[in-house]
């Protein structure tokens, strides 16, 4: 035993040595998170371009480029006279109940004459068979026609709801708020469907969108802080944003993968376009 502990001890010392070397080695090869700066562009948060469903005649044009608009706000109409006249004509035919209110109290009669006959036939001799299956039978028809004519109202109903629903696409409202910032068609000019009128963006918050290496955007995680900084004018603007999205594919052209910064503006300083940068923080081995 003595001679072989004497001769495990110092290989036991030596890669103790060994290790607290390379781990000591190690660290010291890091350096600290250095800040990469990265260019880019910033973009709006939407760009709608508007149109219309339906053809029709421009007849009013209720904004002008500039103007900010709400979600829902009415933004053009276009010729409706012949669908208003629809509309109101199928909600006559609809709302008109005199003939399902006749056909109601009709069922009514032929049910309480029937019940009135069954008694008596069943209780005497003075009704025949033949005429209480003549009341079975009217009561029947009657309630037949009733239930033609409710289903007809239902019909009225649906086509009241069809006719009101090509209205509203003579109406071109605004599906998100924004800014209008291109006006393609003026009053009294026809347009066709899916024909740009109008174009639309969001700038409350806007997008940073980089090209990066993809060592550098490996680094980076979903929802992560980020400072970007942007040009507006002789100066620079620093806006907090986190990241929104990392493309998964490289360019296969540049080698270069997108990445997208998510921003908050809505005092609109940052007008989209205009370039910047952003800094990643990165960790090296020297």
């Amino acid at each position: 035993m003595g001679p072989d502990c004497q001769c495990h001890a110092p290989r036991l010392r030596f890669s103790a040595r060994v290790a607290v070397t390379i781990l000591l080695s190690g660290l010291c090869g890091l350096r600290a998170a250095e800040p990469v700066p990265v260019a880019g562009v910033s973009k709006p948060f939407k760009e709608e371009t508007l149109s219309s469903t339906v053809p029709g005649t421009v007849q009013r044009l209720l904004v002008k480029e500039g103007d900010h608009v709400e979600k829902g706000q009415l933004l053009i109409e276009l010729d409706s006279k012949q669908e208003e006249l629809e509309v109101a004509r199928r909600k006559l035919l609809w709302e008109s109940r005199a003939e399902v209110d006749s056909a109601a109290a009709r069922v009514e009669t032929f049910k309480a004459d029937l019940d009135s006959t069954r008694k008596v036939f069943e209780a005497t001799t003075s009704v025949s068979k033949e005429e209480l299956l003549k009341k079975e039978l009217e009561y029947k028809l009657a309630v037949a026609e009733f239930k033609r004519l409710e289903m007809v109202e239902e019909r009225e109903k649906i086509e009241y709801d069809m006719a009101s629903e090509q209205l509203q696409r003579r109406s071109i409202r605004a599906p998100d708020a924004g800014t209008v910032t291109k006006k393609l068609v003026e009053e009294g000019e026809n347009c066709e469907p899916r024909q740009p009128l109008l174009k639309l963006v969001d700038i409350s918050r806007c997008y940073f969108v980089a090209n990066m290496d993809p060592k550098l955007a490996g680094q980076l995680k979903l929802g992560q802080p980020v400072e970007v900084e942007v040009q507006t004018g002789a100066e620079g603007v620093v806006c907090k944003g986190s990241v929104y999205f990392i493309s998964p594919v490289v360019d296969g052209a540049s080698g270069l993968q997108e990445i997208k910064i998510l921003f908050e503006n809505a005092d609109g300083r940052v007008r989209p376009g205009v370039a910047g940068t952003m800094k990643v923080a990165v960790s090296e081995h020297e």
